[in-house]
């Protein structure tokens, strides 16, 4: 199937559904326009338009638009709503030009005939007379007066002195204010067969210009309001609406599923306590109604009027009991796969496919909406749908209830009032119980929050919806600074061996796993830190974090893989020894760290690597895991609720850290104003002019990276005066190196033999300068702005 989506030359916004194993078409038009649309005289002109259009075209008058399509074993009709109105044909395969020439004739040339207006007139009262002899539509009647905002008030039909009073004039006003080509889609789906010549068909038709439909915000009432009324009915009706968000909103499936997992099925909540456990209640219904800016969600009660107080009394407490428990994980799951196989089976049919785009579009202009709203619902969590579900019922609650004729009303309007108010302050209590997790928002990324899941353990959270890929870290404080020389090299090694498997699931089996879901999980192991990155699909969610978390708590550390990385190191450091760059800066971290454990290398060294054994690489790993600071980090589509649900069975086995040192162990004593040269036998000398500096959270840092980010970079004086000016070298840069306890700050340089002495004196020259008068306040403020940028350039990926 492809889909294609073109402005044609006639303006009109076109959609193309090709199947071409298909032997029906469907063609529709949407328009955004709908009821909502309407001032008070004008109420019900949209759904007597739709009337109208049908009484015949320039080249179809009368009774040909019918006529025509039915000849060939077509249906045509129509349907308008709040906010938008579709025509439509279905037709076979080979008569797809005709009906495109039928509709678009219909709608781009109508006649709107003063005779054929005065009896449609009484054709439009009578369904008006029948809508009100409906109780569920004459319920739906009051529950709009009742509680919805202007504009969306009146009924689609209209009122009576309207429908009998519209003139031609009136229609044609509308028509051309609204049914124009800025707010029309027009879609031909089924086999397309020569899209040139459909095309060209379609161009033969034009829709009047006119302004674009802006929507009025639908929002309920802001006070509760109570609607009962009298029908003959043999049964009580009690409906209760209250505000949703927007279709696009980042809640809105979390709601609809949230509301369908309360109401929708035999095995629901409410269902069971209403029906098949007291049979209280005749029938149960939850449903949400979106708009074109706005929701409303209904849930609806029917029963016999002997059971009101029953059905008041029940209510209150089963929503109590399903905040207090939730619903099972296989109960959001069956609700959710009922809904998401509903919109599949809908696509058997072409002309529900294509129902589907157009509504997207008619309702949030994108055509593509359902299924942004689909992997929203995919995504949900547990808590989330929950909580959604009490937020929900925390809002103010509009109430309408249809009696029989019969019944006495008296006082059951301070009753419907007390049912809302225990419901409201049931979903309150609720909502105040304060979570035992402390939370902490950033200041400067409104996606990222810091979570407390117990003393020394933390959640870093950052949403990003971009893409459905997360990443995760979990940081554990350790590497380098917990190290010394005979132990040196162990994180690394733990962070090398961490992924080979963990307690009933081999290497082979892990990796296997990882590779067919594109994902893959790596150690890492730093200065203050050591632990495990995972980046995998957020479809594939709950299987990688149970390997990563898996990995992380209960790692088995084969003895054949811990054998092969030590030897790898081996080679690793074997290698170093004939690199002039790993010397210069090893022997530079020897003068500003002295004896501090950052002055060691994070591999190790042959003699300490071979020391260490399985043993110790298990136990310091889970004495860690007990005692130590943990932060895990995720970033990616995911809210926080499932994010939060994933981890939870993991970190409930993770105890309390007893203390938590903020007072750093290791004392700094660096070497000043020494000289180190290393003999190489290579053509070009290294050469790294530096300091010990700061640590982080000082803010003396801060002004050093400034500076630093002052002299980087092909357009700094550093790089053009001693680079391009004097061409003394090859590269040339500042380093600042910033860890908890330690830093250095320098300039490194690669230059020739003979101009070694000339790159020295000219880097001097620069920052003897610098020292001297400082930056201009110009290069200050530009600098910052720089480094601003380079931040939001740096963070684009979840990893970063």
């Amino acid at each position: 199937m492809k889909i294609e989506n073109i402005t044609l030359e006639n303006n009109l916004n076109t959609l193309l559904i090709d199947s071409p194993s298909s032997n029906v078409s469907t063609i529709q038009i949407w328009f955004k326009a709908g009821s909502s649309l309407e001032e008070k005289s004008d109420q019900g002109i949209a759904h007597f338009l739709e009337h109208m259009f049908f009484k015949g075209s320039k080249k179809y008058p009368e009774m040909m638009l019918a006529k025509t399509i039915e000849s060939f074993g077509g249906e045509i009709n129509a349907f308008t709503s709040f906010d938008y109105t579709c025509y439509y044909i279905n037709s076979p395969s080979n008569h797809t030009l005709e009906s495109i020439d039928v509709l678009l004739d219909m709608v781009s040339n109508p006649l709107f005939k003063n005779e054929d207006l005065i009896p449609e007139r009484e054709v439009v009262f009578e369904e008006y007379r029948r809508s009100v002899d409906s109780a569920s539509q004459f319920n739906f009647f009051n529950l709009q007066k009742n509680s919805f905002p202007k504009f969306y008030k009146h009924p689609i039909l209209g009122t009576e002195k309207n429908i009998k009073n519209f003139t031609i004039e009136q229609l044609n006003q509308f028509r051309n204010t609204y049914y124009n080509s800025e707010n029309a889609l027009f879609v031909v789906a089924g086999n397309i067969g020569n899209r040139e010549k459909l095309l060209s068909k379609i161009n033969e038709f034009k829709l009047p210009h006119g302004k674009i439909s802006h929507f009025p915000k639908f929002q309920l009432k802001k006070n509760s309001s109570i609607n009962i009324h009298k029908k003959p009915v043999n049964q009580a009706m009690l409906t209760l609406n209250i505000q949703a968000p927007e279709y696009s909103d980042l809640d809105s499936s979390a709601e609809d599923l949230a509301l369908n997992c309360l109401a929708y099925g035999d095995i629901s909540p409410l269902y069971n306590d209403f029906v098949t456990n007291t049979s209280i209640a005749s029938s149960i219904g939850g449903s949400t109604m979106f708009f074109s800016r706005g929701g409303c969600h209904f849930l609806k009660i029917a029963f016999p009027v002997e059971n009101l107080s029953k059905v008041f009394s029940q209510l209150p407490k089963t929503l109590e009991r399903v905040f207090k428990n939730g619903f099972e994980l296989d109960d959001i799951e069956r609700i959710r796969n009922q809904y998401i196989a509903s919109k599949v089976y809908e696509k058997e049919s072409i002309e529900s496919f294509a129902f589907g785009l157009g509504h997207g579009f008619a309702q949030t202009g994108d055509i593509n909406c359902e299924d942004e709203f689909i992997k929203k619902m995919k995504s949900l969590s547990r808590r989330k749908v929950l909580t959604s579900l009490v937020e929900i019922f925390s809002r103010t609650i509009h109430a309408t209830l249809q009696l029989p004729n019969e019944m006495e009303s008296q006082k059951l309007e301070t009753k419907v009032n007390e049912l809302i108010t225990k419901i409201n302050s049931t979903s309150a209590n609720q909502k105040n119980k304060k979570s035992n997790l402390k939370m902490i928002e950033s200041n400067f990324d409104t996606e990222a929050k810091m979570l407390t899941l117990k003393k020394g353990i933390k959640l870093v959270y950052r949403y990003n919806p971009l893409t459905p890929t997360f990443v995760l870290h979990t940081y554990i404080k350790g590497g380098l600074s917990s190290e010394n020389k005979l132990t040196n090299g162990t994180f690394n090694l733990i962070a090398k061996n961490l992924t080979y498997g963990y307690k009933g699931t081999q290497y082979p089996e892990l990796k296997n796993d990882l590779d067919k879901k594109s994902s893959y999980i790596n150690g890492f192991s730093g200065r203050n830190a050591y632990g495990l990155t995972l980046h995998g699909l957020s479809e594939y969610s709950d299987s990688l974090i149970a390997h990563y978390m898996n990995i992380l708590l209960k790692p088995s550390f084969p003895n054949s893989y811990l054998k092969l990385e030590k030897e790898l190191i081996k080679r690793a450091l074997f290698l170093q020894k004939e690199d002039p760059v790993k010397f210069c800066f090893s022997s530079f971290n020897d003068l500003v760290f002295n004896k501090h454990p950052y002055a060691l290398d994070v591999i190790g060294t042959e003699s300490s690597v071979t020391k260490i054994n399985r043993k110790h690489v298990l136990e310091t790993h889970q004495k860690s895991l007990n005692e130590q600071e943990l932060v895990i980090t995720y970033c990616g589509d995911l809210d926080l609720e499932t994010v939060i649900e994933k981890i939870s069975p993991y970190t409930a086995q993770l105890k309390p850290r007893k203390k938590i040192n903020q007072i750093q162990k290791n004392q700094i004593s660096p070497i000043r104003n020494k000289k180190i040269q290393i003999d190489f036998d290579r053509e070009q000398v290294h050469v790294m002019i530096g300091k010990p500096a700061y640590k982080v959270k000082k803010v003396e840092d801060l002004y050093l990276k400034i500076f630093t980010t002052f002299l980087a970079g092909q357009s700094s004086e550093l790089f053009l005066e001693v680079r391009d000016r004097k061409g003394l070298c090859y590269s040339v840069q500042p380093l600042q190196n910033t860890s908890l306890e330690a830093g250095y700050w320098g300039i490194y340089i690669g230059a020739g033999h003979d101009k070694k002495d000339q790159a020295i004196d000219a880097i001097k020259e620069i920052l003897n300068k610098y020292q001297k008068n400082g930056m201009s306040k110009t290069d200050f403020v530009t600098v910052k702005k720089m480094i601003q940028g380079q931040n939001l350039i740096n963070i684009q990926t979840n990893e970063d």
